[in-house]
């Protein structure tokens, strides 16, 4: 043996007897103490799943004008308040106002046609009692008559046309709301249906959102729902359930309204709903797991060996739903069986331990 070997041997040998001496002394094991939590088996577990939409007024209207015309003034902007019926745009009504003026001389000529035909079919019913005219002079004359009566007619009717045409040259909004975008400027040439303005109804909002069929199935009108809206949790109520599978997304598209008012029109929203899942299993803390092998979970069950003394098992798990503090495991755990809750990093299986609390 070497002298530095021998010295290394002399150097521990005190402390090997200070280390037995001290053991000797307590004549004590001590147990680690682990916290624990007994477990019960349930028929499921409930899950709140989270699905994106958007918030949309209840009613928007791309507003427009019934014929063409070229645009004398838009009235408002994007933003602007507005009330219902109140007037937000109109076209340029010179050629109208000619039109008009014309079928108005075009009536008064008429009339008078129709004064000096009725004078003349009086006078000729006059004669023709006398026996100076003809029967057929007044055939001729009633028909003219009744020529220029039907052509009043006719004017008057164009005259009432273009007395509308005058009135949809101006554009009200439907109902009140805020201006959403503007599409057509002063001077720009409208077509019949081309959209001028977007109005959203302020005061009203609704989220659309599109829910798988299983659970929007379980949804029915009226029913109260919670969405989230920004950061902020508010209540809604179901307005409707759609009756179409969207071809691309395969859900269902449920209407929601909304108790908010302030938010824009097109923010996300997301709707929280409830989901039941009827597998056997387990409710566990999260704190209890710890990752295994193949994807799977584990725990360390606790089996008595003595009095307030357990011994550690492992067993592992599939984990089916893992939440902020709990998780929902199933197999090779029974109703009643004590598993350690936390540390399980300071535990191994074959360890005897000993409980220092217990969760219920």
């Amino acid at each position: 043996m070497s002298r530095l070997s021998s010295f290394l041997t002399i150097l521990a040998l005190p402390i090997i007897a200070g280390c037995q001496a001290n053991s000797e002394e307590s004549g004590e094991i001590i147990y680690l103490p682990v916290e624990a939590v007994r477990i019960s088996a349930q028929p499921g577990y409930q899950l709140t799943r989270s699905f994106t939409g958007v918030v949309l007024p209840a009613q928007r209207a791309e507003i427009a004008f019934e014929f063409s015309g070229t645009i004398e003034n838009i009235l408002v902007n994007e933003g602007d308040q507005v009330d219902v019926g109140e007037l937000v745009a109109k076209l340029d009504t010179a050629l109208l106002e000619i039109e008009r003026r014309q079928l108005q001389a075009q009536l008064a000529e008429s009339q008078a046609d129709l004064r000096l035909t009725r004078a003349n079919l009086l006078r000729q019913t006059s004669l023709e009692s006398d026996g100076y005219a003809s029967r057929q002079h007044r055939d001729e004359l009633e028909a003219a008559r009744d020529a220029v009566d039907a052509r009043i007619r006719q004017l008057r009717a164009a005259l009432d046309g273009n007395q509308v045409k005058q009135e949809k040259a101006h554009l009200y909004t439907p109902f009140a709301g805020v201006i959403g975008e503007r599409f057509l400027e002063q001077g720009s040439a409208a077509a019949p249906g081309l959209p001028v303005l977007r109005v959203l109804e302020t005061g009203r909002l609704e989220a659309h959102i599109g829910v798988p069929r299983e659970l929007a199935g379980k949804l029915q009108p009226a029913d109260e729902v919670s969405v989230i809206v920004g950061k902020e949790l508010i209540g809604g109520k179901v307005l409707a359930v759609g009756a179409e599978l969207k071809s691309r997304s395969h859900t269902v598209k449920v209407r929601i309204g909304l108790e908010l008012e302030g938010a824009l029109s097109g923010s996300l929203v997301q709707l929280q709903l409830p989901d039941r899942i009827g597998n056997t299993g387990f409710t566990i803390p999260l704190s209890a797991l710890s990752a295994s092998l193949r994807g799977l979970w584990r725990v360390y069950l606790l089996r008595p060996v003595g009095k307030d003394l357990f011994r550690v098992e492992s067993r592992d798990l599939q984990l089916r739903y893992a939440g902020e503090r709990e998780a929902f495991v199933e197999g090779g755990l029974h109703d009643g069986d004590l598993l350690v809750a936390s540390g399980v990093h300071r535990v191994v299986p074959g360890q005897i331990v000993r409980i220092a609390t217990e969760r219920s």
